[in-house]
């Protein structure tokens, strides 16, 4: 039979997680907004079917994916989070201690793919086993160091792609002043969000002609965010992002 170890249970996140401090001292949004897991629950809010799920009460085709992820129509992204542990039962791996074992002896156990199974002499000192443990883990652990290996998760929602956190920021701007005006010219959206352009941008004194280049320029550049952006928003209704 196995034993557990006796340890306070961790969670463990393939990405960086949102933290939010404390009552007390409570951390800003900048806490939040500098996770991916943030900017997935921000482009699903984007999603019309999964908002036609929510309308509806979780009825509908993706009423599995809202049992999941529940109600994105408020705009509280720590209560959403929060909410009976919906963050990590989300995006944690399962805690250590569901993996982290003990095998007493004349136990049997089959080794997984991507585990490391050890016998180790309890007559020797601790400092000389953590040491000894130290060694091996770093021959073994293939991993980068504070960087879970993603693409090996067993989660049930992940992330496809590398995250670029300021790019998913910037979609949404792109995309979120589109529908909002749904008449504008593209090159107008690039020229007026600050950080999207800056050697490009439309500028007092350009000539007539080095204008339409840019405007020509300015048009690919925001519809490539604009094509991106809603194809990501567009993964999040089958459970996936980017």
């Amino acid at each position: 039979m196995e034993a557990n170890i006796p340890t306070r249970q961790r969670r463990h996140f393939p990405y960086k997680h949102p933290t939010f401090g404390t009552p007390k001292r409570p951390k800003g949004e900048a806490a939040w907004k500098g996770s991916v897991y943030y900017w997935w629950w921000a482009y699903l809010k984007r999603n019309r079917k999964y908002l036609n799920c929510c309308d509806l009460g979780g009825e509908g085709a993706l009423a599995s994916l809202y049992e999941a992820f529940g109600d994105v129509r408020g705009d509280d992204f720590k209560k959403w989070w929060s909410i009976g542990d919906r963050g990590a039962n989300l995006f944690a791996e399962k805690p250590v201690e569901e993996s982290f074992k003990v095998i007493p002896i004349g136990e049997s156990i089959k080794a997984k793919e991507g585990s490391l199974t050890l016998v180790v002499p309890l007559n020797f000192p601790k400092r000389f086993l953590l040491a000894r443990f130290s060694e091996v883990l770093t021959v073994e652990h293939k991993g980068k160091r504070g960087h879970q290996k993603a693409k090996d998760s067993e989660l049930t929602y992940r992330i496809k792609g590398q995250p670029n956190l300021k790019a998913l920021e910037l979609g949404l701007k792109v995309y979120d002043m589109v529908q909002q005006n749904p008449e504008i010219a593209l090159w107008e959206v690039g020229n007026s969000i600050p950080e999207l352009l800056r050697v490009q941008k439309i500028k007092k004194g350009d000539t007539p002609s080095s204008i339409a280049d840019k405007k020509r320029r300015i048009t690919i550049i925001v519809s490539r965010y604009l094509s991106r952006t809603k194809g990501y928003i567009e993964n999040t209704g089958a459970g996936c992002f980017i």
